[in-house]
């Protein structure tokens, strides 16, 4: 059994001073929110692979909206469900050779992003512990993903910013204005 994982709700418009002042107390080197992958998915890697293979937009727009718009849907899925996506991996060869490129990149990770809530609170400094991976606008972030860091046996805390409580003090402050 690990640490817990702890979940807190803030004002969404303030939230970054909760981040902020966690950072200042337990030291910027020992603090950093969590890095998030996003990965190639059904679609995306059809036309990604499609662009890369200079097939012609509209041909693979048209292969990639034969894919379900379901959630969990997969290349596999989606050839096995569609009869006429089946027929053209069967008796095109571009477009056999582009799902199977896409197959074997499907699922992969295409890009890093910063986890919506999640701050890794640590003993030393992070880098001690993992890589670190610093975004284009200079925020740090931890290198490995949720999973990983809960294995590592780290303090995970989502400081979520909700803007339902923003409301509930934008009200506040302006019942407290007009009621004398």
């Amino acid at each position: 059994m690990g640490l817990p994982d702890i979940d807190i709700d803030f004002c969404y418009e303030r939230r970054q001073e909760v981040i902020d002042y966690v950072t200042k107390k337990y030291g910027r080197e020992n603090v950093a929110q969590i890095i998030t992958f996003g990965t190639m998915q059904a679609r995306a890697v059809i036309r990604d692979v499609g662009r890369v293979m200079a097939i012609p937009y509209a041909d693979v727009d048209r292969i990639a909206k034969m894919i379900p718009a379901e959630l969990d849907m997969t290349l596999k899925k989606a050839m096995e469900s569609e009869p006429e996506l089946n027929n053209l991996y069967r008796n095109d060869a571009q477009i056999t050779k582009l799902i199977n490129t896409a197959l074997s990149l499907e699922g992969l990770n295409r890009h890093a992003s910063v986890h919506a809530a999640g701050v890794i609170i640590a003993d030393k400094p992070l880098n001690n512990y993992m890589p670190i991976f610093k975004t284009g606008d200079d925020q740090v972030t931890t290198g490995y993903s949720m999973g990983t860091l809960e294995k590592i046996g780290l303090l995970k805390v989502d400081f979520l910013g909700l803007k339902t409580l923003t409301v509930i003090d934008e009200t506040l402050k302006l019942v407290k204005k007009h009621v004398v």
